[in-house]
């Protein structure tokens, strides 16, 4: 019979998601010590945390590593500390505390009591947060809308129709299918492919910050074009494609 982690991890129960994995899961602990303490787990149902196998132990704490990096981008916090007990739940699990007192850290310390609300805000803001850091290389999808009948709404619901890592950048945030929308500059890694679907009018304050995330190739899409920002670009090393995102996939030539 599945434990009560094993349920969140499927679905069963809902969970305030911060990051996951093939492996791994981490989520909000509904009784915090502090403001965005997660819980992370093996998503194998194993009781001791020192019976799991290395490959599995270790994995575990790199990817701790990355929520708690998450974390403290979202909490204001001195330290995100690390605790394992293991006596609560008979599921491997590790303990991420942001905490500004070390009192905090202590297991039988007061329980914090949060709205759902502001739950589901700490919960979205470290899952951004982790993606933009984490994220496999893929496609930047610059100029996401939120609006079904536009271009950029469409490539990536076909991006993901075809497998690609994809990553949003918009005017307002939100979700297309599964990927966020970020705003804004937010720190990315793993950009391969930047797909443009901005105005050249509305370029140029982005161009830098474009540049700085290296990516491979740029395509410029109908009504992106822009000659001054390709030529930046051709500079840089990067290479320069004026074609249709969609077109290219259709025809299996992205």
């Amino acid at each position: 019979m599945s434990g009560i982690f094993s349920k969140i991890i499927e679905g069963e129960i809902p969970s305030y998601k911060i990051a996951e994995d093939d492996n791994y899961y981490a989520f909000l602990d509904i009784n915090p010590l502090a403001v965005g303490h997660t819980l992370v787990v093996p998503k194998v149902e194993v009781d001791y945390i020192f019976d799991l196998d290395d490959e599995l132990l270790s994995g575990l704490h790199i990817f701790a590593k990355r929520v708690a990096i998450a974390l403290e981008n979202t909490i204001d916090c001195k330290r995100v500390g690390v605790l394992v007990i293991g006596t609560e739940v008979p599921h491997a699990h590790i303990h991420l505390i942001p905490f500004q007192e070390e009192v905090q850290m202590a297991i039988t310390s007061k329980k914090l009591s949060l709205e759902s609300d502001e739950m589901r805000d700490i919960a979205d803001q470290a899952s951004k947060s982790y993606l933009a850091r984490n994220a496999k290389m893929g496609t930047l999808v610059f100029g996401a809308s939120l609006k079904e009948e536009r271009y950029s709404n469409k490539a990536v619901k076909m991006l993901r129709s075809h497998s690609q890592e994809v990553l949003a950048i918009g005017g307002r945030s939100g979700a297309v299918e599964d990927v966020d929308i970020l705003t804004g500059h937010p720190e990315l890694s793993g950009v391969d492919t930047i797909t443009m679907y901005m105005g050249e009018d509305r370029q140029q304050e982005h161009e830098d910050y474009l540049l700085s995330l290296k990516p491979r190739r740029i395509i410029f899409n109908p009504g992106a074009e822009n000659r001054g920002f390709a030529l930046k670009a051709k500079e840089e090393g990067i290479l320069v494609e004026e074609a249709c995102t969609l077109v290219l996939l259709r025809t299996g030539q992205y």
